[in-house]
């Protein structure tokens, strides 16, 4: 005769091979990559009803809550539907932080310039106003005897202007073959939330100031995704394609991008 355990065997649940028997009520977090905006953020999955979508500070860091029965892929188009509102709130959330703790531009201030960081070293009653890199230092030259911040921020973002400038001289000619698009204008100007916009109907591109502080891949990433809307105006499946196609490693510096953020030059 069988034993007791062996009668009731059939009736007994029975762990199936790969599968996970984790309780489904313990919060499970991970570090997740979007694959559609490549955008990272926090998962946070628990016993909840619905999906909540949060941005810390003080960088702006992305984190969503969400059933265990949610996919990734519909997280992946909610953070797509509300991109321009998780950029409009992380520039808040870094230029709130950034009035709080961040010290006037001074001699010694630390600053970034095409991936690089540099030390700012000021130089008052110069001959003209210039600015040159020297191994690690940043040398601002000043006519004025005693420059205020103001005029220092000025002669920073001139000089961060002129080096965007020269580096899109370099690669938007690339781009633009390589894309096969030809657009009539490409210009520079300080944008509060985007890295960069594009009028398709009269082929008109700008680049945010803020991309001088970055490395020339995120540059190559902001430029490649302006000329990709002369070919795709919405942000869509035909849209992304384009961009897989002509630069495939774009998530990661997309990544790269959501890391420095923007500073409020």
């Amino acid at each position: 005769m069988n034993s007791l355990r062996d009668w009731l065997r059939p009736l007994l649940p029975t762990r199936q091979p790969g599968r996970d028997t984790r309780s489904k009520t313990a919060p499970r977090v991970s570090q997740e990559t979007a694959p559609t905006t490549g955008v990272a953020f926090e998962l946070t999955r628990k016993p909840i009803k619905r999906i909540y979508l949060r941005l810390k500070a003080p960088d702006g860091k992305i984190t969503v809550s969400a059933p265990h029965s949610v996919s990734l892929n519909h997280i992946d188009n909610l953070l797509h539907e509300r991109q321009d509102w998780i950029r409009q709130q992380q520039t808040r959330i870094r230029q709130t932080t950034a009035s709080t703790s961040t010290e006037p531009l001074g001699h010694g201030a630390p600053i970034q310039c095409l991936g690089q960081h540099l030390a700012l070293h000021i130089t008052a009653g110069a001959r003209s106003n210039r600015a040159e890199p020297d191994a690690g230092i940043l040398r601002l030259h000043r006519r004025e005897a005693n420059p205020t911040p103001a005029q220092i921020k000025l002669g920073l973002n001139q000089h961060l202007r002129e080096i965007l400038q020269q580096t899109l001289d370099e690669r938007m000619p690339h781009w633009a073959r390589h894309i096969g698009v030809d657009p009539s204008f490409i210009g520079i100007k300080r944008m509060k939330t985007r890295w960069g916009s594009c009028n398709v109907r009269d082929r008109r591109i700008w680049l945010n100031l803020e991309l001088a502080r970055m490395p020339v891949e995120c540059i190559d990433l902001v430029l490649v995704h302006e000329l990709v809307h002369l070919h795709e105006r919405r942000h869509n499946a035909r849209f992304y394609a384009f961009m897989d196609h002509y630069l495939p490693d774009w998530r990661k510096w997309q990544a790269e991008l959501q890391r420095y953020g923007m500073a409020g030059l």
